[in-house]
């Protein structure tokens, strides 16, 4: 066994999955951050829209990571460009259904919606460019 204090180096998948987690942890973090604004500035209902917008962001991100990184590290070059193609197009495809079925909520604030919607890319933005070895 290895006493607390050392750690295993990540393989280049696992900082991946790892970076993919961080990303929507920012989203995450983006998304409750705008809520807060649209509650200050426009009361709860705004709030409330502005969250479902980032969580719809961050389900279709988290969407796409498993699609990437369902696989083993070994699997070949062909499955994973069919994973990423297949993770694009399912993401496309919640993204839409999500926002189709937000809109037509009773309650919903369409701008608040959208701008959470938009604010929560910045999650890609903030979160680390390249994954970390360890």
């Amino acid at each position: 066994m290895f006493p607390e204090s050392v750690t295993l180096p990540l393989t280049r998948v696992q900082a991946e999955r790892r970076a993919a987690l961080q990303i929507v942890l920012a989203q995450g973090a983006i998304t409750l951050a705008a809520a807060l604004v649209c509650a200050m500035g426009w009361g709860a209902a705004a709030a409330k829209s502005a969250a479902w917008g980032g969580g719809i962001s961050m389900a279709a991100t988290a969407l796409m990571a498993l699609a990437l990184f369902r696989r083993s590290e070994n699997a070949g070059a062909l499955r994973a460009a069919w994973d990423l193609y297949l993770g694009q197009v399912l993401k496309v495809a919640l993204t839409i259904a999500l926002l189709v079925t937000a809109f037509k909520s009773p309650g919903i604030v369409p701008a608040a919606l959208l701008a959470g919607y938009a604010a929560s890319f910045a999650g890609y933005w903030t979160a680390p460019r390249a994954p970390r070895k360890g």
